[in-house]
């Protein structure tokens, strides 16, 4: 019956692997942001190549590294301003007003006045 058939031969790939070498702290936020997407999501261990245990190591560090403040929970985050900057935004918008800074004025020049005017 499978006499026109060839047989296939299964290819295994050798699995990638972390480097044992890498110290998973969350102290060191450069290490941790390679196991973290830019929407803040933690990558999978299939995907990262790390053993069971150093996927829970690196979950736990970027989980701690993010409650410190030391990597925020999404990267694509736009620049926090701070408070000064912020109010003058707002009042800006609801003044309609430019937000550059009016220059000092000298002294007026005499104009030629017009009829009825003193």
């Amino acid at each position: 019956m499978a006499s026109g058939r060839k047989k296939r031969r299964l290819m295994f790939r050798r699995k990638r692997t972390l480097d044992p070498s890498i110290v998973i702290d969350y102290k060191n936020p450069d290490i941790l942001r390679r196991f973290v997407t830019d929407r803040g999501k933690i990558i999978p261990r299939r995907i990262s190549g790390a053993t069971a245990k150093q996927q829970r190591a690196i979950c736990l560090a970027v989980k701690r590294a993010r409650y410190l403040a030391l990597l925020p929970y999404s990267l694509g985050h736009r620049q926090e301003r701070n408070f000064a900057t912020e109010m003058s935004a707002i009042a800006t918008s609801a003044m309609g007003t430019s937000s550059r800074p009016s220059a000092p004025r000298g002294p007026r020049e005499d104009k030629p006045m017009r009829d009825g005017e003193e």
